[in-house]
């Protein structure tokens, strides 16, 4: 089991994640740019590293959660080149999977195992322990990391070689556009039609058209008006955007993804890439000329 860990890209998701093993006895060391995000890390027993090289070099195991490629790629290198023979990188961000291959491949060149380990469950589960872990990489490596994965997470998957756990959570997140966007055209027709939006959520609650995303996106927030991110329409496009390269990389044709990712580019660009993906209703319902919220 490793004794010391550290963790880069203590945001939204990562800063409850590195509490979780703190919570957990592992000595946690971290590195941040942010002096609130320092000094509130610090203050919960966290120990701050000055630089990425630094603190690579004094753990036996870091963990990544960055917003994309290019910082994975980059961030990696370093963590790469200063950890010591026998480590292990674990990157629980979302990116290509061609770029977990890369990197886990420079890895086992240097005796470092490299592991792609994407989450799902928002700021709530990385709070709560429960996040969904899909790993990627060598099943040695995925063993020795298992007690940091059951710190954070409740559902922890092995997937296979390098790559898989990427490739998981794009369908993930492929899925998850694409019902976003059925949605939001749902509700916004039901309402132009004069249905009232909180009855139509219930019926399809107990419907066939039922979803974790239904549950997720309609009640409290587009009926709310709540629209404070727990997961941007900027990053959700982002993945959906590396889902169809890959898609179309692998000559699989992703129609429903193509469409859902030209709604969220055009949501986006209506400056809504910082609000919650449940704010892809907005543009349609300025179409429309309807608001779906919850009537008195």
């Amino acid at each position: 089991m490793p004794v010391r860990v550290g963790f880069v890209g203590v945001g939204t998701m990562g800063a409850p994640m590195a509490r979780r093993l703190k919570g957990a006895g592992f000595e946690t060391l971290f590195f941040a740019r942010r002096h609130a995000v320092i000094e509130t890390l610090q203050a919960e027993g966290l120990h701050y590293v000055q630089n990425v090289r630094d603190l690579a070099a004094q753990t036996d195991v870091v963990l990544m959660c960055l917003p994309d490629d290019a910082v994975v790629n980059e961030v990696g290198s370093v963590v790469l080149s200063a950890m010591k023979t026998g480590g292990v990188v674990v990157d629980h961000s979302t990116v290509s999977p061609y770029t977990s291959r890369r990197l886990a491949a420079e890895a086992k060149r240097q005796g470092i195992s490299y592991l792609d380990a994407p989450i799902s469950g928002g700021p709530m589960g990385a709070e709560a322990g429960t996040l969904a872990i899909m790993v990627g990489g060598e099943e040695e490596a995925f063993r020795r990391c298992h007690p940091l994965f059951e710190a954070m997470g409740r559902h922890i998957f092995y997937l296979g070689p390098s790559g898989a756990g990427n490739i998981a959570k794009l369908v993930n997140q492929l899925i998850i556009g694409i019902t976003q966007e059925a949605l939001v055209e749902g509700f916004v027709l039901g309402s132009r039609m004069g249905l009232d939006p909180k009855l139509l959520y219930d019926v399809l609650a107990v419907s066939t058209g039922e979803s974790a995303m239904l549950h997720r996106s309609v009640p409290n927030c587009i009926l709310q008006r709540d629209f404070t991110p727990k997961f941007t329409v900027d990053l959700l496009y982002k993945d959906l955007r590396l889902a169809n390269d890959l898609g179309r990389g692998e000559g699989i044709r992703l129609l429903e993804g193509a469409v859902a990712e030209q709604v969220f580019r055009e949501a986006a660009a209506e400056g809504l890439g910082s609000e919650d993906i449940s704010a892809l209703v907005k543009p349609l319902e300025r179409q429309a000329g309807v608001v779906v919220e919850k009537r008195s």
